[in-house]
């Protein structure tokens, strides 16, 4: 199915799992078999999702069929959900298939669906050869004791399945005292679960006497079938009895003769073959008499070896001084980039512009939105709230403004003209506005994963955070903040609200300064000078001592702020004095690990980096805000 073939939910879904990462849930989503082909289209391209859950839908064996041939293209998935769906045999035969091939899928839930016989022998097969699957789930299916005992056939050479679970099926003794036989041979199976079948005594006592004391194997509360179901289970034992073949005793007397005469045959052929082999001993006896002869001369050439590596060990060294001035160079090269940044853009950011940001009519954005309904509600804070649309071209984040919002008129001027000016990698970028009346609305680029805080929180069971995702967030705010500070050589900007909820992360987790309502400007600002304000706003877990409490703003005061970020991404805690304080004793007892959010697993050398970016949090949280570094020195020691 190509993308041009595809309507517009299947193109949604297409673009949703194409990029996606880590977890993906989409269970009781409606999903029937056309989005699940969509689906399958773009798991043969992705390469970062792991773990996909599928459940409560409406996929039959069209949409497994589909799906089956994405996993034997796909390398990245190892979890993969379709329980309580409509599945049946055909499904089951093309997801055997796949498994056959595919080498990371570690569990399948294939569970309360419609897989009888027919698809429990393809999957039995499939078990005989796959390697990395760990877990069977086919339990409430319609599988019955020809499908027992092909699974049991499967567990006598699997060696890597730890969990089968085939209660509330149609399974009777046959299967049991098939799968009892399977678990003297099998040593890997710990749990076996039989439950809800139509098991009688024989082969309850099959399974209890296996003697396989690894496996707990569950059987209780076997049921009696009803006269439909032994009708059913007749039928399919008849389809799948084996035939009897009629024997005759004397053509195959005959054929045990002519084998037996050609084993003799053999046997002659293998003596000689003997008989060569030992000549060739010989020779191989005289040969390795002369290999140790070589090996003698050998080991006086590695005695000469190590003298030329010793020779080397010391070119090395010399290389190694000479790479430590290099490193020198190179620090100098870093601080010359640093002063010509102050008057041209950052590598990677377009040049800035004065040109105003396009007008949109309200009534477009109301109908991107659906009249701005709660099913595009992204987030909601004390300046209105955040919709998702998808206006032409890439989809987008629409601020809406309530009249009563905290962000008057004057900050969404300040916030239109300061983001019209910026063209940078890591700021946000304004795409249009609206305003009718009271009503206000600024349009941004979409950022799928949200703000930095609601990852640090975790929201919605993402993932955490991993420390080289938080080391380059870091980066990336500071590369912005030196932007935003250098940008204009006859002025500074002070950004005034730079929280991790105002840093916006993309589909790559690269970060983006947002939220620019409360900047202000102030012209010819040196180290040493500073502005003052009567109107002190912002987050007070985020202010200076000296913006707080007497509304002086340097070049600094930013610094603070970014200070509390850097603390954040290390610990995941809340902003605020407290943690400043948490982290400073920390560092003093030697306990900063204690102090390390739980989710990171840090290496010795990821441990050395964060006690360095620690470190850099504690200079620019100093209370002097001359002793706080700049931005363009915050740079150099985030990326020496």
């Amino acid at each position: 199915m190509s993308y041009q073939n595809m309507n517009q939910r299947q193109r949604e879904l297409y673009d949703q799992f194409k990029n996606a990462s880590g977890r993906l849930l989409l269970h009781k989503s409606q999903i029937g078999d056309e989005e699940a082909k969509a689906i399958a289209e773009a798991l043969k391209v992705n390469t970062t999702l792991i773990q996909l859950s599928l459940w409560a839908n409406r996929i039959g064996d069209a949409g497994a069929r589909a799906i089956a041939e994405a996993l034997k293209m796909n390398t990245t998935l190892t979890e993969l959900g379709l329980h309580q769906n409509q599945i049946g045999d055909a499904g089951a035969q093309a997801i055997a298939e796949s498994l056959k091939v595919n080498k990371t899928v570690t569990k399948i839930y294939l569970y309360s669906n419609q897989i009888g016989d027919d698809g429990a022998l393809a999957i039995a097969e499939a078990h005989k050869v796959n390697t990395t699957l760990t877990k069977l789930s086919l339990w409430a299916n319609q599988i019955g004791d020809a499908g027992a005992r092909a699974i049991a056939d499967a567990l006598k050479v699997n060696t890597t399945l730890t969990t089968v679970y085939l209660h509330q099926n149609q399974i009777g003794d046959a299967g049991a005292q098939a799968n009892a036989e399977a678990l003297k041979v099998n040593k890997t199976l710990t749990r076996l679960n039989l439950s809800q079948n139509f098991l009688t005594n024989v082969g309850i006592i099959a399974l209890r006497q296996t003697a396989n004391t690894d496996c707990n194997v569950i059987f209780d509360n076997q049921r009696v079938p009803s006269p439909a179901e032994r009708a059913q289970m007749a039928a399919r034992a008849a389809a799948h009895a084996q035939p009897q073949l009629s024997v005759n005793l004397a053509a195959e007397n005959q054929q045990l003769r002519s084998e037996l005469a050609a084993k003799e045959q053999v046997l002659a052929t293998k003596d000689q073959e003997l008989a060569t082999k030992d000549q060739e001993l010989q020779q191989l006896r005289f040969d390795l008499a002369a290999k140790d002869q070589k090996f003698a001369t050998t080991e006086l050439e590695l005695v000469a070896k190590e003298q030329q590596l010793a020779n080397k060990d010391q070119e090395l060294a010399a290389k190694d001084q000479e790479l430590a001035a290099k490193d020198l160079e190179l620090k100098s090269a870093l601080n010359q980039i640093d002063v010509l940044e102050r008057n041209q853009p950052a590598d990677g950011s377009f040049s800035n512009f004065d040109g105003p940001v396009p007008q949109v009519p309200l009534a477009t954005l109301v109908s991107a939105t659906n009249n701005f309904a709660a099913d595009s509600l992204l987030g909601e804070g004390a300046f209105g709230r955040v919709y998702s649309a998808s206006l032409p071209g890439p989809r987008v984040a629409i601020k809406k403004l309530s009249a009563e919002s905290k962000q008057g008129t004057v900050e969404f001027k300040s916030e239109l003209d300061s983001l019209s000016k910026f063209r940078h990698a890591n700021i946000i970028a304004i795409l249009s506005y609206a305003e009718e009346g009271d009503e206000r609305c600024l349009v941004y680029e979409f950022m799928p994963n949200g703000s930095v805080r609601d990852r640090l929180n975790r929201k919605n069971n993402t993932p955490p955070l991993t420390w080289s995702q938080r080391h380059r967030i870091a980066a990336d705010v500071a590369r912005g903040m030196h932007y935003v500070q250098t940008a204009f050589p006859d002025h500074a900007l002070f950004h005034l609200d730079l929280k991790t909820d105002n840093v916006l992360l993309d589909e790559h987790f690269n970060a983006k300064i947002s939220d620019f309502g409360l900047v202000r400007a102030a012209k010819h600002l040196d180290d040493k000078s500073y502005l003052r304000t009567q109107n002190v706003q912002g987050t007070a877990a985020y202010m200076c001592p000296e913006f707080f409490a007497e509304g002086r703003m340097t070049i600094k005061t930013d610094v603070f702020a970014f200070g509390m970020i850097l603390l954040e991404l290390a610990t995941a805690a809340k902003p605020g004095p407290r943690l400043k304080t948490d982290m400073r004793k920390a560092v003093k007892t030697q306990k900063l690990v204690e102090m390390l959010d739980s989710a990171l697993k840090p290496s010795e050398a990821e441990l050395q980096r964060i006690s360095e970016l620690v470190t850099l949090a504690m200079e620019c949280l100093d209370e002097a805000a001359d002793d706080r570094p700049s931005f363009g020195s915050i740079l150099v020691s985030l990326d020496p």
